[in-house]
């Protein structure tokens, strides 16, 4: 939403002059003021050092985002002891810069820059910088800091059994976390900035031995051509470099969880986070994958198996069971046996509404309760649940609106959506859901069977980064599908070279091979 207010009348960043660093502090200092005008945060503070000739310098950082324990015990403590009363007559200009940088800090990084651009994108990110009088070069000390949340358990992929850290809006403490589970040096993380306003951090995190090289190159290239004003989550990424954006399916896998990113990157996949957001991305992404839970792996391989099993039927009956039962009431009630036709028509004699109707409206009804149970604060969630559940739900069937039988289904059509462990995914499904409902209410099952062709054939028609949207089930790979839909043992896996690479690097790889035959038996 824009807002109608006019702008402020500043000079905009096309009409400002190139900014060089000085070598003069105080033209630096104004250039700095004039750079960050109106910044409330910005903290500058001027020395003089020096017992007899005097040096002037200034330090510079931004409140909040730096660490000011470190800049006040690491930067500041070491300038005043050390130079305070030292005697620097003997020192040029440069080899005081020199020993300054060398000798004084107690911190990992200090480095020397004299770009203006890169000096005040360091301050953004929270560094300190030192300019001195008659230096036309910056040192840039490392005091990132600020307040973050601390690394907790999941709250949106709860699991029994396994790791219960998660991401945070950290960068730095997120490539940790994954540096922490890959250690190794083919494990790379390289970082990119992506947006004109904002400039933030995204990383790009994969095995440099198994990552497909041209898949790398294109989800790079994707990233870095992005044109947006500023990134702020990881859906900003998502909707700008995945290949079917108007699709309700995600061809883009979201974890808030580390173990599950550093899964996917031992099988030669790609994960991407964003500085300030929790949440990771994996691509390429498979329909299979969304099933897919770390608990299936910290179980017994039997019991993983079953749970998958699980929520694969779960997700087709929230898909089609509300659907079926309305083809079979309206359009095919003698497939329905006789005692149960009769309930039912019973429990509909009361209700003026049609059984689509009535359907519709309690889907909707059903979607506002889970919605408001959402955004609603947690003290009030469970009290929104119990009264639109039980309060409302037997309110409207003792008035006669809808009947027992059609609150018995779309409950179980509802409950059967929670059980799948993406949301992104059950979302997704709740939306397809209404086609198959309006597809039963016109044509019974004729319709759900049309509409379940149109469906398969979209996903057919999806591919993510280059991978089909359903492999390894179409195109079926027998030899892919050993952990699709059941899980076995590990020792069953196969080798960890060639462990589950993405189906484009297997393909190319495939036709490189065939291409070489071609060539030596030609030869």
């Amino acid at each position: 939403m824009r807002l109608g207010y006019p702008k402020r009348s500043r000079q905009s960043d096309k009409g400002k002059a190139q900014v060089v660093l000085s070598s003069e502090l105080q033209k630096n200092l104004q250039n700095i003021n004039s750079e960050l005008q109106y910044c409330a945060d910005l903290i500058t503070r001027e020395f003089e050092v020096g017992e007899t000739k005097k040096r002037k310098m200034a330090l510079i950082h931004l409140q909040g985002i730096s660490n000011g324990d470190t800049i006040s015990q690491f930067v500041v403590d070491p300038i005043l002891h050390k130079w305070k009363n030292t005697n620097v007559d003997h020192l040029s200009d440069l080899n005081f810069f020199n020993e300054l940088k060398d000798n004084t800090f107690d911190v990992p990084q200090v480095k020397t820059e004299t770009e203006w651009n890169n000096i005040m994108m360091s301050l953004l990110n929270g560094d300190t910088a030192i300019f001195l009088d008659h230096q036309q070069k910056v040192l840039l000390i490392d005091t990132k800091g600020g307040q973050f949340r601390s690394v907790s358990e999941s709250t949106g992929q709860t699991i029994i059994r396994g790791p219960k850290d998660s991401f945070t809006e950290s960068i730095a403490t997120n490539m940790s976390l994954l540096r922490y589970r890959i250690r190794n040096t083919q494990f790379k993380m390289e970082m990119l900035k992506v947006g004109d306003i904002t400039n933030t951090n995204v990383v790009i995190s994969y095995l440099d031995d198994k990552v497909d090289e041209e898949l790398l190159k294109s989800i790079k290239e994707k990233v870095e051509n992005i044109k947006i004003n500023g990134v702020l989550e990881t859906i900003n990424i998502e909707s700008l470099i995945e290949t079917k954006p108007y699709s309700p399916f995600p061809t883009v896998l979201d974890t808030e969880r580390p173990d599950v990113i550093a899964a996917n990157i031992l099988e030669g996949r790609i994960g991407l986070f964003v500085d300030g957001s929790p949440i990771g991305l994996i691509l390429p992404a498979t329909l299979p994958m969304f099933f897919q839970s770390p608990d299936d792996y910290n179980q017994r391989y039997i019991v993983g198996t079953s749970l998958r099993l699980l929520r694969l039927v779960a997700f087709f009956i929230s898909l089609l069971f509300s659907a079926c039962f309305l083809a079979l009431i309206t359009h095919h009630p003698s497939m329905i046996p006789t005692p149960l036709m009769v309930s039912l028509a019973a429990q509909r004699e009361s209700v003026p509404f049609p059984a689509i109707v009535e359907l519709l409206l309690l889907e909707f009804a059903f979607e506002i309760i889970r919605e408001a149970s959402i955004r609603s604060p947690r003290v009030l969630a469970s009290t929104v649940a119990i009264v639109g559940a039980l309060v409302i739900g037997q309110a409207v069937v003792q008035a006669g609106i809808v009947s027992t039988a059609m609150i018995i289904v779309v409950s179980i059509t509802g409950i059967s959506s929670f059980t799948i462990p993406n949301y992104s995914i059950a979302a997704s499904a709740r939306l397809v859901r209404y086609l198959f409902i309006i597809s039963a209410g016109v044509a019974g099952l004729y319709g759900i069977a049309l509409m379940f062709l149109f469906w398969l054939v979209h996903l057919n028609t999806i591919d993510s980064f280059g991978v089909p949207y359903l492999m390894p089930i179409s195109p079926l790979s027998i030899r892919d599908n050993e952990d699709t839909l059941i899980h076995i043992p590990k020792r069953l896996l196969k080798t960890a070279n060639e462990d589950l690479v993405p189906a484009s690097s297997q393909i190319r790889k495939k036709q490189k091979n065939k291409i070489g035959e071609e060539n030596e038996s030609n030869s």
